[in-house]
């Protein structure tokens, strides 16, 4: 008893990691089209209108033992990093978010500036090329292969296997350019499928 009271407290102890990734492909939604960066906090409208009724105001303090759960599409508390799923857009800077994504609970919040929505493109084009891309844990194996043109009947260059590293270079409609290095250290270029027509996204910035 003596023993199963001191492992209880030292986990009680143990720091609270509550940070969030996608890591399976059904995590996310195939209808969203990019992230919405979340600041400190947060007003959800039931319409793109600032006169329309609210759904819920919250705060973050980016401290995981404080933080919401159901919400974030990626969070990084150290960092105060924090995005949510967009579904829509609509005019003059508002944008429809997911913020329970167990219920998969909709409102429209307002953007503060340019960047705070970043379509797919530009989501990949800055965190994918920030911190490469890794795939999703359930990627079907057939898909990861390097292509030689962006099409799905091009010739592989080459399959991807024990992948340590993979640098983007550039996205092109739902295909990448990347650079992949492997167990043997050598590099090798082509384009890899990181997302389905219907929305199926493969393969993530491997934000860290």
């Amino acid at each position: 008893m003596k023993k199963f009271l001191i492992i209880m407290a030292m986990f009680l102890m143990m720091p609270v990691f509550a940070d969030t990734m996608p890591f399976y492909m059904n995590t996310i939604p195939n209808d969203t089209i990019g992230m919405y960066q979340t600041g400190k906090e947060v007003t959800l409208y039931s319409k793109p209108e600032a006169d329309s009724r609210v759904i819920k105001n919250i705060k973050f303090s980016y401290k995981a033992e404080t933080m919401p759960v159901n919400i974030f599409a990626v969070l990084l508390n150290d960092k105060a990093l924090g995005f949510m799923y967009v579904t829509d857009i609509g005019d003059d800077g508002w944008v429809e978010v997911i913020y329970d994504k167990q219920s998969g609970a909709r409102g429209w919040v307002l953007t503060e500036d340019k960047m705070q929505f970043l379509p797919w493109l530009n989501f990949y084009n800055l965190y994918g090329r920030k911190y490469g891309l890794r795939f999703m844990k359930d990627a079907p194996k057939d898909l990861q292969v390097l292509k030689a043109k962006s099409e799905d009947n091009s010739q592989t260059v080459s399959r991807l296997n024990f992948i340590k590293q993979m640098k983007l270079t550039k996205v092109q409609g739902n295909w990448a350019l990347v650079t992949v290095k492997d167990l043997d250290e050598t590099p090798k270029t082509g384009y890899m499928k990181w997302r389905n027509g219907d929305g199926t996204i493969y393969a993530f910035p491997n934000i860290r």
